[in-house]
């Protein structure tokens, strides 16, 4: 592994009551961690996750799902600190962290308190579109699709979202769009989803799907869209706090 694959803020880890694992969306780096690093409680360790294509490890391929979510479960394994961990996916992330959840309760039992997955549907069923993204390699209809989803801040200048974001943004879609699972191997550590309530993709009766994939369910509805991550950090961190007697 050519680059380091998480990057740590927040308490001491020695120090701190919870470990929190961010799996991002769709193109975006460990860096992204930097937006709901504040928001968390003070004695909280944030741990954001930093795939291959990215950074320090951009010369590595993304890879397949399969891949991306033994790189997040060699990740969990690699955290310091020894407090409860909560695995947080964000949109793609949400189906990596599934799966890298899921490979942690075959091998390392009890690692995982919990996995909170945001914005995303059941992965049980198809994306409420067709596709999430179209078929081929047409930049334009790429752009437009990764554009429609806000993975790319509109400031960023097409050139740029050509060289650097899109091809990125497209390989980690790929990687999961077509993924579908039912719920077993149902997880034993309680599960929250997390949804905005002006999310198109991810509207009440697509987000119930998740109900049976783990022992424990739980529902979360908050103010904003599907980009809670950068639009709505603050809520998304209260949010999983206020939830914590669901993980104990």
């Amino acid at each position: 592994m050519a680059g380091k694959p998480y990057v740590l803020t927040g308490t001491d880890p020695d120090k701190a009551s919870w470990r929190v694992l961010l799996v991002p969306h769709s193109g975006a780096g460990a860096s992204n961690g930097r937006v709901l690093s504040p928001h968390l409680p003070p004695d909280w360790l944030l741990a954001t996750a930093r795939l291959p294509g990215r950074e320090s490890r951009v010369r590595e391929p993304v890879g397949d799902l399969a891949s991306l979510a033994a790189d997040v479960a060699a990740t969990a394994r690699a955290l310091p600190g020894t407090a409860p961990l909560l695995v947080v996916g964000v949109c793609a992330g949400a189906v990596v962290a599934l799966e890298a959840a899921r490979l942690l309760q075959a091998t390392d039992p009890g690692l995982v308190a919990g996995l909170v997955a945001v914005s995303y549907w059941s992965v049980d069923r198809p994306p409420h579109t067709t596709r999430l993204l179209p078929d081929g390699d047409d930049p334009e209809e790429l752009m437009a699709a990764v554009r429609g989803f806000g993975y790319v801040p509109e400031h960023v200048a097409e050139e740029d979202m050509a060289r650097t974001y899109l091809p990125l943004i497209v390989a980690d879609m790929r990687a999961v769009q077509d993924h579908r699972s039912g719920p077993d191997p149902v997880l034993t550590a309680p599960l929250l989803v997390v949804s905005g309530h002006d999310d198109p993709l991810c509207p009440p009766e697509r987000v119930a799907g998740w109900e049976p994939f783990a022992e424990r369910t739980r529902q979360a509805r908050v103010p904003g869209g599907h980009m809670l991550l950068v639009e709505r950090p603050a809520e998304l961190a209260g949010t999983i706090a206020k939830n914590l007697d669901h993980f104990r």
